[in-house]
């Protein structure tokens, strides 16, 4: 008889352990949920906000468009600072760097098309930006490297190749 009420409690015991795992499971799971919910949230503020910015840029209203390309980017480190399962798109990535380059912060630009790019290499858009912005930075063989292999993927667009051809010069120059 105490043997039967010993093995009851060792089963209740240990159905107390497993309930309290599962808690603790679904607990780290639902702020799992909650965190990649905003993140998602805040990637869209991103897009929002640039898309805004780009329509205040075509009427004219700068500092309007100014005031949306920085909140843009603060919801887009906002994001990021976020765990979660939603992971950060190229075009996310690009909107950020096309953010940062209008409020002239070619830098940080450069490094959103970089990160950008670790999750599509193939991206042609992520590697023209990149290319256009290291050349604006004066990094050429960057540009260079980074057209290349844009235009091995897909031709590049006819206002990129004067562009190019400069830089392939310029690489020859410095060779010599």
């Amino acid at each position: 008889m105490i043997e039967l009420i010993s093995c009851l409690v060792m089963k209740r015991k240990l159905l107390v352990v497993i309930a309290g795992l599962f808690l603790l499971l679904f607990l780290g799971m639902a702020r799992l949920g909650r965190n990649s919910v905003i993140r998602r949230l805040d990637m869209v503020s991103m897009e929002s906000n640039f898309q805004m910015a780009e329509t205040a840029l075509r009427s004219g209203r700068n500092k309007l468009a100014t005031q949306a390309y920085r909140a843009a980017i603060v919801a887009y480190q906002h994001g990021l600072s976020r765990g979660g399962y939603y992971p950060v798109t190229s075009g996310e990535y690009l909107t950020a760097g096309n953010c940062y380059q209008q409020i002239r912060q070619p830098r940080q630009a450069l490094q959103c098309y970089e990160d950008g790019l670790l999750s599509d290499p193939w991206s042609i858009t992520l590697l023209t930006s990149l290319g256009g912005c290291a050349n604006r930075l004066g990094e050429h063989q960057r540009a260079l490297a980074a057209l290349e292999k844009s235009q091995s993927i897909y031709p590049l667009k006819n206002k990129l190749r004067p562009l190019l051809q400069k830089l392939r010069v310029e690489e020859r120059g410095e060779r010599k």
